[in-house]
């Protein structure tokens, strides 16, 4: 299996899914599409730099003959991943997650040492040669965390039971997809860089990293919902 036909039937075809159930089942809303486009572009600027350098360090590698171009040290077909990625989690929280009354955004310092916290984890994983993909996980999630923590882990834990099951029902079916693309040989992790743990085929530091890139997406669209709310 190639990149791009693992891209098309994991992500693209999911996602085309998502959008004419959600045309069919729900009520269209404009405001929506705007943060939706917001995290898919904000996931593709942030985690550039960062996928471009866990190629670079040896991290995961890909064949040369399974993927349709590379720009940087990264397959074309990753970039769309991440963009579509976002875009799924967008559309589907549009669809299922239902409207509450959300919490007033504040600061909360609770919120900004957990993550700081996070960060300091994976720092400190970086010491060890086997802790190098997790810990530049951790180093990479510590800012997103820290903003959506600190300004908004009030909203976010009211809202919580609305949107847990969707992240952990979404974390799940990338952490699945991942595992097939691995078995498959689309991508692999070095072994020498993680820790050693996982399920099968899927590393522990993949599961982490599905279920953080998720978890950013679906909490930046409900403190999308709270600001509106908060302006409104």
């Amino acid at each position: 299996m190639t990149y791009l036909e693992f891209l098309i039937i994991f992500v693209s075809l999911p996602l085309l899914v998502s959008l004419c159930a959600k045309k069919l089942l729900t009520k269209a809303n404009k405001s929506e599409h705007l943060p939706i486009a917001l995290m898919a572009l904000v996931a593709l600027v942030y985690t550039t730099p960062w996928d471009n350098y866990l190629i670079m360090r040896g991290v995961w590698t890909y064949p040369t003959g399974g993927v349709v171009g590379v720009l940087g040290y990264v397959p074309i077909e990753e970039y769309f991943f991440m963009v579509l990625q976002a875009a799924l989690g967008g559309v589907l929280w549009t669809s299922w997650v239902p409207h509450s009354r959300y919490a007033k955004l504040k600061f909360s310092y609770t919120g900004l040492l957990m993550a700081l916290l996070i960060g300091l984890v994976g720092a400190l994983s970086l010491i060890y040669t086997a802790g190098t993909y997790i810990g530049l996980i951790l180093l990479w999630a510590c800012p997103p965390l820290a903003l959506q923590w600190g300004l908004g882990s009030h909203a976010l834990i009211k809202s919580f039971k609305t949107w847990a099951p969707l992240w952990i029902g979404l974390s799940a079916y990338f952490c699945m997809a991942d595992y097939y693309a691995i078995y498959k040989g689309v991508w692999s992790i070095t072994p020498a860089t993680r820790t050693g743990w996982g399920i099968g085929h899927l590393p522990v530091e993949e599961i982490l990293f599905f279920t953080l890139t998720n978890l950013f997406v679906l909490q930046g669209m409900c403190l999308w919902r709270a600001w509106r709310r908060d302006a409104s």
